[in-house]
């Protein structure tokens, strides 16, 4: 068995709860699990004003197509490199994807945030970005429990390594971290656990005001600048953004962190319906709109830690071979590249170079 999660407008008599379903403001269980919807609990759902159930469904022809299935017990993961260490440690990973997956379960049901869950999560990303030195940029590209929870932790990660890379305290890491795990909170306000799907003109502009609303119920345990962070994760460089459309430094400079680390990870993601850039012309696409979209001095702290192959991009080099980038080297034009079972540093080999990008 799975769960469907399900608008309640779309929901039929009929189908089971998999789960409680609590009121949004009183928390109380307005229905129990298990119980099976009839057209006066759908309709007392919708006077609550809930927006989504946890349904029960059965095998997969049974899954309905305009809806995101997510099964509690198939885990399906996808690197950029499969049998290449991971930014940060997969245990690690695996366990902020589960626990992203609660914290924005608990704020979709009750529109409440599980502070100390969120923090532990934080913490955790920032001790592994703390000792790491290497510069392979592995991260997830596809999940099968949606693109939510992957996005939110592979922004953390690539947020928190951006502002080490820039110098910045520990303590500021930690903030930029948080801010990043919860910049798209709003957007599962509005659309649940699809989110970054298909959002609607409308619910893109709208959610980092959603988000950062949310945010402010927490101020006494939330450091100001996470919640300015997510406020303003879609301003741009140019003035051009929203909501309120800074310009320049204007823009809390963790916002600015977040649009670069954002941006990289849903270029190169895998979503129904969209197959991600490969990582190449991901950079790329970012280095293009440095000065308008972007900070350049943040695109380059970014390319510091990626340099001009990031990994995962697929070379031809000088020799005829061809190879995939596994990171950075010494220098931003010579990666390490891997060919067949050996893995070459480029900075160490003068006799060969990268010829070109392959797709």
């Amino acid at each position: 068995m799975g769960i469907l999660w399900k608008r309640v407008g779309e929901v039929k008599s009929g189908e089971i709860l998999a789960d409680d379903v609590y009121d949004g403001r009183t928390f109380v269980v307005l229905l129990r699990k298990g119980t099976m919807l009839d057209d006066n609990n759908i309709e007392l759902l919708k006077k609550r004003k809930v927006l989504r159930v946890p349904i029960l469904f059965g095998e997969r022809s049974e899954e309905p197509s305009d809806t995101l299935a997510l099964r509690v017990e198939e885990k399906i993961t996808e690197y950029i490199l499969p049998d290449v260490p991971t930014m940060i440690d997969e245990r690690v990973y695996k366990e902020a994807l589960e626990d992203v997956r609660d914290i924005v379960r608990k704020i979709m049901e009750l529109e409440a945030l599980d502070v100390e869950k969120f923090r532990n999560v934080s913490n955790k990303l920032v001790v592994e970005i703390m000792k790491k030195d290497e510069r392979i940029v592995n991260l997830l590209r596809k999940h099968a429990t949606g693109f939510l929870y992957k996005h939110l932790v592979n922004t953390g990660a690539l947020a928190g390594f951006i502002a080490h890379e820039m110098g910045m305290p520990r303590h500021i890491i930690a903030i930029t971290c948080r801010a990043a795990l919860l910049h798209d909170i709003g957007l599962s306000l509005l659309k649940g656990e699809e989110s970054g799907v298909e959002e609607e003109k409308g619910e893109l502009k709208v959610h980092p005001v959603v988000g950062s609303y949310l945010l402010k119920k927490y101020s006494d345990e939330l450091e100001r600048e996470v919640i300015d962070g997510v406020l303003h994760h879609h301003e741009r460089f140019d003035g051009k953004g929203f909501p309120i459309g800074l310009k320049g430094k204007r823009i809390p400079v963790i916002s600015r962190i977040l649009q670069v680390a954002d941006a990289y990870d849903t270029l190169t993601s895998d979503i129904p319906g969209y197959q991600g850039m490969p990582p190449y012309y991901a950079l790329k696409w970012i280095v293009e709109h440095a000065g308008r979209i972007f900070d350049p001095d943040i695109v380059s702290s970014f390319l510091r830690i990626t340099g001009v192959y990031p990994t995962g991009t697929k070379v031809l080099l000088t020799d005829g071979r061809t190879g995939v980038v596994l990171g950075r080297s010494e220098k931003y034009l010579c990666p390490i590249v891997r060919v067949e079972n050996e893995d070459i540093d480029l900075c160490k080999r003068r006799d060969i170079w990268i010829e070109k990008v392959i797709t």
